[in-house]
C-alpha cells in the first residue's frame, strides 16, 4: 500500500507542480531550481524526526505530561508536538536553504510559492513511503488529502514571498507576513492531525465521545480536502499577479 500511495503522490503532485512551473511568466524556472527544493523537501521529512525527538527530550526534562488532560486537548497537544511544529519547521528550514542556494535567481513572489510547493511535494513523497501503508478509512483519508503538505508549503512560502516583497518595495507589514507564514500552516496541520491521526477520542470507551471523535475526524478531512482545492485554484488564479511582484 505504501508503494501505491507513493506512486499516487508522485503522479498527482508531480502534475500539479509541473503545471504550476509552466504558468510562470515570462519564463519558467530552470530544472535545478525546480528539483533541488523537492529533494530538500524529502530531507525535511527526516529532519522533522530530529526536531520531534529534541522537543520530546525537552518536555521530558521539564516533566511535562498531557495524560490527565481531556482527550481532545491531548489530541491537539500531541499533534502539535508530533507533526504541526516539527514538520512545518523542518519544511521552513528547507525553504530558507533553497532561497539561500538560489538567492540570485528568485525573481518574484511566484517563485517563492513554487519553492514551498516543491518542498511540500518532496516531504509528501518520503512520508508516504514511510507511512502510506494504512488501509480502509485511513488510506482514503490520506488519498483525498494528498496535497496537504504541498498546500501548507504554498501558504508558508506565499507569505514569506509577500514579506520579502513588502521589504523590497517598502509597503505592507513584513512582520505580519512572517507571522502568517509560520502560524497558519502549523495551526492548520495541528488541528487536522488532532482530528485524524492523533484523535484520542476515537479510542474512548465512552461511545458518545468516540462518535464525536469520528465526526471531528470526518470534518477535519473534508475541511482539508476543500482547503487544498481552494488554495490550488487561488494559486493558479493569482499566478500572473505573483509573477508580476518582482523582488529585485
Amino acid at each position: 500500500m505504501a508503494i501505491i500511495q507513493f506512486a499516487l503522490s508522485l503522479i498527482v503532485l508531480g502534475i500539479i507542480y509541473t503545471r504550476a512551473i509552466r504558468r510562470e511568466a515570462p519564463e519558467p524556472i530552470a530544472k535545478a531550481q525546480a528539483l533541488v527544493p523537492v529533494v530538500l523537501g524529502a530531507v525535511s521529512t527526516l529532519l522533522s524526526f530530529a526536531i520531534f525527538f529534541g522537543i520530546g527530550l525537552l518536555l521530558q526534562k521539564i516533566g511535562f505530561s498531557s495524560k490527565n488532560l481531556p482527550d481532545f486537548l491531548r489530541s491537539v497537544i500531541a499533534s502539535f508536538i508530533l507533526a504541526g511544529l516539527p514538520e512545518e519547521l523542518a519544511k521552513l528550514l528547507m525553504m530558507l536553504i533553497t532561497l539561500l542556494i538560489f538567492r540570485s535567481r528568485v525573481r518574484n513572489v511566484y517563485e517563492y510559492v513554487l519553492i514551498g510547493a516543491a518542498v511540500g511535494f518532496g516531504f509528501t513523497l518520503l512520508e508516504e513511503f514511510f507511512y502510506g501503508s494504512g488501509s480502509g478509512v485511513s488510506a482514503i483519508a490520506r488519498l483525498i488529502t494528498i496535497a496537504g503538505h504541498m498546500v501548507f508549503g504554498v501558504i508558508m512560502a506565499k507569505h514569506l514571498g509577500l514579506a520579502k516583497y513588502s521589504k523590497t518595495n517598502g509597503g505592507g507589514s513584513a512582520a505580519g507576513e512572517y507571522a502568517k507564514a509560520l502560524i497558519i500552516p502549523i495551526l492548520m496541520h495541528t488541528l487536522f492531525d488532532a482530528g485524524t491521526a492523533n484523535n484520542y477520542m476515537l479510542n474512548s470507551s465512552d461511545e458518545s465521545a468516540a462518535a464525536i471523535g469520528l465526526v471531528i475526524g470526518i470534518a477535519c478531512t473534508v475541511f482539508l480536502f476543500v482547503i487544498q482545492i481552494a488554495v490550488l485554484i487561488k494559486w493558479k488564479k493569482n499566478a500572473e499577479k505573483y509573477c508580476g511582484m518582482a523582488l529585485t
